[in-house]
């Protein structure tokens, strides 16, 4: 240190061997966050939805997803991922095909979007919104556990929605019509 030397003026730090090292917790925070992130790049997942939750997320009192096809290329997970990030609801009603069972029967297509689309609903329910599942015709399989609950989501034939105002609504996916 020199007579001149202005760090011995400077308030806001101490000369940098005094310098408090970086919290161990933090940078292992970080160092989490990146290997996330560099597996969502090689998962091909929108680093862009890593990042911290929306503040402000739209409230409803119930949503219905229908045919979201998880498990095909064509589905449009991120796009999905960013809803559920921006919306909450009381009620989330899965109207069939949330999974397609033909497509994965042939050729299995899963990647971090639909990893993350999953546990987004998963982690919907544990903050008490109630999920309801009724099977389509792509993801008839879960028929066979109709009036379960696996992690929050309850599997059922068919639900009766009641609106704000009293009307109800029979909910099914309606692959029951099909001529086919």
């Amino acid at each position: 240190m020199t007579l001149f030397d202005t760090s011995l003026f400077d308030k806001s730090r101490g000369p940098a061997d005094e310098m408090p090292a970086r919290p161990a917790a933090r940078t292992a925070k970080k160092a989490r966050k990146e290997a996330a992130r560099a597996k969502a790049r090689r998962n091909g997942l929108d680093e862009r939805l890593l990042g911290p939750r929306p503040k402000h997320r739209k409230q409803h009192r119930t949503l219905f997803l229908s045919d979201i096809h998880l498990g095909t290329p064509g589905c449009k997970a991120e796009l999905l991922l960013d809803f559920l990030r921006h919306n909450d609801a009381e009620t989330f009603y899965l109207v069939g095909d949330i999974i397609d069972g033909w497509r994965i029967k042939r050729a299995w297509y899963w990647n971090a979007a639909h990893n993350a689309v999953v546990q987004e609903l998963l982690r919907k329910a544990r903050k008490g919104a109630a999920i309801v599942y009724v099977p389509g015709n792509h993801d008839e399989a879960l028929r066979d556990y109709t009036g379960l609950n696996f992690g929050g989501v309850d599997v059922i034939g068919e639900a009766i929605h009641e609106t704000a105002d009293g009307r109800q609504f029979l909910v099914i996916h309606g692959d029951q019509f099909d001529s086919v």
